[in-house]
């Protein structure tokens, strides 16, 4: 008896998948505005691909305002308003 309800628990749920060329439609809304709203409609991958490249773009916005390109991290610190010490002069192996 457990073994059948082993069994039965380990199977996985068939769901069916929705179909990729399914037309949806959206009320977009515009940017500084509270009331003008669009209606767009494209396919569910349409609406898939254009979320993942919204994600991907808010991502390397966010890593590019963390991690400046070409900058140390005494720039970076610099540019921070933080003190950087400049290196020892006279301590300086040969």
């Amino acid at each position: 008896m457990f073994l059948v309800l082993a069994l039965i628990a380990a199977e996985p749920a068939t769901a069916a998948s929705p179909d990729p060329n399914e037309m949806i439609c959206r009320s977009v809304g515009t940017i500084g505005s509270r009331l003008a709203r669009q209606r767009r409609c494209a396919t569910r991958a349409e609406w898939e691909e254009n979320r993942r490249n919204e994600r991907r773009s808010t991502e390397d916005a966010q890593i590019g305002q963390t991690n400046p390109q070409g900058l140390t991290p005494g720039d970076r610190g610099a540019a921070a308003g933080r003190y950087v010490a400049p290196p020892a002069r006279g301590n300086v192996p040969h």
